[in-house]
């Protein structure tokens, strides 16, 4: 298709990260030529950087263009058909679930002359999950390497076996230190200090995967009641941060351990998570 109009072999192309549309034409354009697929939000904040007013699709490609050419994006690496895979699936688990919390919900209150038909929606969806948890199992036993890393990511406390599976689905060895992967789950500090006169309230950034803080929400809290970190708790509560900062901070120890579990498995420590820079 680019042949016709005479595209050069260095051409760099870029799209956005929007749903899983982008992957049919990036996978095909990143075996031809450099591709990067980046961060809507980024290019949304490019556009307002040059002041961009219209909105059209015609308008919208000059401008990826544009900010391709201008910010040289890094090379793109497509997934590993095997974490594909279990991204789908653990993704289409993670569907099915809300859909039958919808139907539990609607139950509480239905009409008599509903509440079975929902009722034989809940058990059908039930059924359905195990399926679906029984395909997951499936998966691991033909692919043994996730399987093992699944086993040592469980070893961490509070992850169980719907946080390890997230994990593994969405996270690649692309790290070399525990604050890239904090800033992947959006887990970094926020700081608002302009100036000398504003000291503004200092917040987790949450620019980064929100189904990824979703999965390590409970295990934060698990960690935190199972006193998993006593030493890392007590410095926090002596130092008198509010709890909903330790549970901030137990998010970012377990996404820190998760790291050290999988990314470092020789447990060597480079550049480690600044935890207590969240004040």
């Amino acid at each position: 298709m680019l042949n016709g109009h005479n595209a050069n072999p260095s051409l760099h192309c870029c799209c956005e990260a929007t749903g899983t549309c982008y992957r049919p034409p990036a996978e095909y354009l990143n075996s031809h030529y450099k591709m990067s697929v980046d961060n809507p939000r980024k290019i949304k904040g490019f556009a307002n950087a040059v002041l961009q007013r219209s909105k059209t699709d015609k308008q919208d490609a000059k401008l990826i263009a544009r900010y391709c050419k201008a910010m040289n994006p890094e090379t793109w690496q497509p997934q590993p058909s095997e974490q594909k895979q279990l991204q789908e699936l653990t993704r289409y688990i993670a569907r099915i679930k809300k859909q039958r919390a919808a139907e539990l919900t609607k139950y509480q209150t239905a009409p008599n002359y509903l509440k079975r038909h929902i009722k034989a929606t809940i058990d059908y969806l039930s059924r359905y999950l195990q399926t679906l948890k029984k395909d997951l199992q499936s998966f691991y036993k033909a692919n043994p390497d996730y399987d093992k890393n699944r086993q040592r990511l469980k070893t961490i406390t509070g992850i169980g076996e719907n946080t390890a599976a997230v994990l593994l689905s969405t996270i690649t060895s692309r790290f070399d230190t525990a604050a890239q992967l904090a800033a992947y789950f959006g887990l970094g500090p926020k700081r608002h200090q302009p100036g000398t006169s504003v000291n503004g309230k200092e917040r987790i950034s949450k620019v980064g995967k929100s189904d990824l803080r979703a999965a390590l929400y409970m295990p934060a809290l698990a960690a935190y009641r199972m006193n998993a970190f006593p030493a890392f708790i007590g410095r926090l509560k002596a130092g008198k941060k509010p709890p909903k900062l330790i549970y901030c901070c137990n998010y970012a120890k377990a996404g820190n351990h998760r790291f050290l579990h999988f990314e470092k498995p020789n447990g060597i420590r480079q550049n480690p998570l600044r935890i207590n820079s969240i004040n």
